[in-house]
């Protein structure tokens, strides 16, 4: 993999490549005779499962502890708070609090947490199940920064959006 800036695993089965460059993976495609292709991806599942199997939860402490952080930064010192947050939040933020982000956010009143009930991170995104509420967050090359905050189910269904009391566009 060009550019890939670390080691590279390659995991060949049944002419077909797939490549590893820390969590991400490109798979080659190569002639594949004499068996099905089902039998081949699912004989490729096994050794990625091994090579990724730490990948999510490497970035899931740093995920979450942004998420505390935040929660935490909201009440006691909202500045800093505001420097937790996407670029976009913080815009919305700001647009909402006259041109101070601090004020949008102070205005918006995400719950303060609770314990952590689960996290799932899933390449860039991540979501914090705090107590009541959820906080999305995306991963920056700043680290983890909150997409939206203060959110909650409005109903089962799970194609129903989360309402959020701080969120970006």
């Amino acid at each position: 993999m060009v550019g890939c800036g670390r080691a590279v695993t390659r995991i060949h089965v049944a002419s077909v490549d797939a490549f590893v460059c820390g969590c991400s993976v490109v798979v080659a495609s190569g002639y594949i005779h004499d068996m099905p292709h089902l039998r081949v991806v699912t004989s490729l599942l096994v050794p990625l499962a091994v090579v990724l199997g730490g990948c999510a939860s490497t970035e899931e402490p740093a995920a979450v502890d942004a998420a505390r952080s935040f929660l935490t930064l909201v009440r006691s010192d909202p500045e800093r708070a505001c420097e937790l947050l996407a670029p976009r939040t913080f815009e919305h933020l700001a647009e909402d609090g006259d041109g101070e982000c601090s004020k949008g956010l102070d205005d918006s009143q995400p719950p303060v947490g609770g314990d952590v009930s689960g996290a799932t991170v899933a390449g860039r995104s991540a979501q914090v199940v705090l107590g009541d509420q959820v906080v999305f967050l995306a991963r920056f090359d700043a680290g983890w920064r909150v997409t939206a905050a203060g959110c909650e189910r409005q109903s089962t269904d799970a194609a129903v959006p989360y309402h959020c009391t701080v969120e970006g566009d």
